[in-house]
């Protein structure tokens, strides 16, 4: 069975222009890219989040946006990927506009099942290994992501410190699939 691997996106971890980089992340055909950019203005990740629409679509890759819920609503990706503090106060209305698209980020047992209450489709939990994005914070390692995936009642996907070569233990500690930050910031283009 496959196992989804998903980017979500940091701009500051890449070594080139960001929508060079998403070029060479696309060319690899990542199960959906996650545009994460949260220090951007809602203007300024409007902006760029048609541009990343507009390649991920080219490119045949389900786009979801994060946090941003009124650039969600205007451009209408695939999905939205919301923090939990986003999640408890999102009007029920705006959920129903993205059916079977809502994801939560968790970051323990008891917010993925709040997330699930809340209505959200799936969620990431993090951080599952040492991660540069989250220093001196203890992981919460594979043993807790077994006890989450077993109590879910919603997709779970891994997130923090994931690589490729992680991917037969998140299998088996039961998760869904995974999500990469730090290691798309290191791919080159299949064709270079």
């Amino acid at each position: 069975m496959l196992f989804p691997l998903f980017c979500i996106t940091n701009r500051h971890l890449y070594s080139m222009p960001f929508l060079d980089q998403l070029d060479r992340i696309l060319a690899l055909r990542p199960a959906g890219v996650i545009l994460r950019e949260k220090d951007l203005s809602l203007e300024e990740y409007v902006s760029l989040g048609r541009q990343v629409l507009e390649k991920c679509r080219q490119a045949g890759v389900p786009c979801w946006f994060h946090t941003f819920v009124e650039a969600a609503l205007e451009l209408e990706p695939e999905g939205i990927q919301l923090p939990m503090p986003v999640l408890r106060v999102l009007p029920h209305r705006w959920r129903q506009k993205f059916p079977g698209q809502v994801g939560a980020s968790c970051h323990s047992l008891e917010e993925v099942l709040e997330a699930a209450r809340l209505g959200a489709d799936c969620c990431t939990f993090s951080h599952i290994y040492p991660t540069r994005c989250k220093p001196g914070l203890a992981p919460r390692g594979l043993e807790q992501l077994r006890q989450v995936c077993a109590q879910s009642p919603i997709p779970v996907y891994a997130l923090g410190g994931i690589t490729p070569e992680k991917v037969p233990e998140l299998k088996e500690a039961g998760a869904a699939g995974a999500v990469m930050m730090g290691w798309w910031g290191t791919v080159a283009s299949p064709t270079s």
